[in-house]
């Protein structure tokens, strides 16, 4: 494969990268949050009593007569901010699995357009559509519900190839001596989503109604698409703004041991690869609380409001940031004691000790303190920081070159954790009581304490073999400057 670039330009800004890094998470962040902004809305749109109509209803009809549950909320004769859509546990189920199921369906084609079409055009288009269906999403909840669900599955379809486009961006743009500090901010737009997304939504939803949650959604990742589209290049030697120095910087060094196809019966047969896929598992079937379910657990067992709930979410997040950069330096910097054993303690700090606050939470109903119960249930979610020092660290050092393939197998493991947890979570919770609670929350202390018994066991810090590195030559060492054209030309051979 060849990739030419007409770039000679010796001035110039020479920080694109940086540029690219900076839209592509925040872009990445809100792409992802056009799928999650239904969680946030629908603390309102499924609350009967948040409908302005409620108390207009209750005040024109006798109690003994009337009550809410047969009040006729059919989009026939209510503006749409009115409508209210209180769900069963089964309906709720299948909402939050449509999307992880397009998700997990979409992986693989997506992944095939991703390779032969480029992550420009393909992020372009996946941006321009999910932003259309998140400004549909209102009225088609009131349509049909089976429609609904249909357009959940879409999104999360069209989501699909947000974890491999991390990668891709990574390979393309990031130099070898930076390749770390790509992964740690492209990583993060899980938490930028998380921090944008539930308190300005629920402070939407709550002040002015539920269906604007959509709409400013929608525009905001309409502003970051255009962004994307804008200034991302899949060849860096193609970019308007960049200097043929900062080209030579960014495929320096690199080998061409990243485009041979990955060994999958070798690695599908590998116990310390499982070890990274039980362990991520485990963490992201419990993380997922935190991110769909905590605003129910919030307002319905905690009391809190709408509003307050929104804020309360982004608390994990703001504290997870700085501990996942804490514990990913000190895992590099740490060297008192062996890698493999760096991989245990870091991975058992968000699982055992994370197990354990669970294990208080059961003990202390909140009715005994409701601000101690609200710290206790954030805590497991914020040491899950310390992943970046386990399971993480590892599916790098032991999959070396391929670690692209077995993220997209991480990501596959991982939808369907979701899709697991999604339907779970609400059958043991149609009361949304703590007692109800409870039973989950022993699942997450059995479902911590064995993937990381796992992991322990089978973890390895070193490359599996597999994974070692060839001797092939450096892409800088092929590089050929011709001088006809004054540009600059990569060869990258099979």
């Amino acid at each position: 494969m060849s990739i030419s670039s007409r770039s000679d330009k010796k001035g110039g800004f020479r920080r694109v990268r940086f540029i690219i890094l900076a839209i592509s998470v925040f872009y990445l962040a809100f792409l992802q949050s056009s799928v999650m902004t239904f969680n946030t809305a629908y603390v309102v749109l499924s609350n009967e009593t948040s409908s302005p109509l409620f108390n207009q209803y209750q005040l024109g009809a006798t109690a003994a007569l009337l009550n809410m549950n047969q009040f006729d909320w059919s989009p026939t004769y209510l503006p749409l901010a009115l409508h209210r859509f209180p769900l069963d546990g089964l309906q709720r189920s299948f909402t939050f699995a449509a999307s992880f199921a397009g998700g997990l369906l979409g992986t693989f084609p997506m992944l095939y357009v991703l390779k032969h079409v480029g992550a420009h055009v393909t992020m372009s288009i996946v941006g321009i559509a999910s932003c259309i269906l998140c400004a549909l999403t209102p009225v088609t909840i009131a349509a049909s519900f089976e429609l609904f669900v249909v357009l959940r599955f879409i999104t999360g379809f069209l989501a699909a190839p947000i974890f491999p486009v991390i990668g891709t961006v990574i390979e393309d743009w990031a130099p070898m001596e930076e390749k770390g500090l790509f992964v740690a901010i492209l990583s993060a737009h899980v938490e930028l989503d998380t921090l944008f997304t539930p308190p300005v939504g629920s402070l939407i939803a709550e002040k002015v109604n539920w269906p604007t949650v959509f709409y400013v959604q929608a525009l905001v990742c309409a502003f970051f698409t255009v962004g994307w589209m804008y200034f991302y290049r899949d060849d860096p030697g193609e970019h308007f703004m960049i200097t043929r120095d900062e080209v030579d910087m960014i495929h320096r060094g690199k080998t061409k041991d990243h485009l041979m196809s990955p060994p999958y019966r070798a690695i599908f047969t590998s116990l310390s690869i499982w070890a990274v896929f039980i362990s991520a598992i485990g963490t992201i079937f419990v993380g997922q609380f935190m991110d769909v379910f905590s605003p129910q657990y919030f307002t319905s067992v905690l009391g809190y409001s709408p509003t307050i709930t929104g804020t309360l979410t982004i608390i994990p997040t703001i504290a997870l940031l700085p501990l996942k950069a804490i514990a990913g330096i000190a895992s590099d910097k740490i060297t008192r004691i062996s890698e493999l054993a760096k991989l245990r303690i870091f991975n058992s700090l968000a699982c055992f000790l994370g197990a354990a606050f669970f294990v208080v939470i059961i003990l202390v109903p909140p009715s005994t303190n409701s601000a101690a119960a609200t710290a206790l249930i954030m805590m497991p979610f914020i040491l899950l920081a310390f992943l970046s020092g386990g399971f993480h660290k590892a599916a790098v050092m032991i999959s070396r070159q391929h670690s692209s393939f077995v993220y997209s197998i991480v990501h596959i493991f991982s939808m369907l954790a979701l899709i697991c947890s999604t339907f779970t979570i609400p059958l043991l919770t149609p009361e949304e009581t703590f007692e109800q609670w409870r039973i989950v929350f022993i699942i997450f202390i059995a479902v911590l304490t064995i993937s990381n018994i796992f992991f322990i066991i089978f973890v390895k810090a070193e490359p599996a073999e597999w994974a070692h590195v060839s001797n092939t030559k450096n892409l800088d060492q092929n590089t050929n400057y011709d001088n006809k054209y004054n540009s600059l030309t990569v060869q990258w051979k099979y």
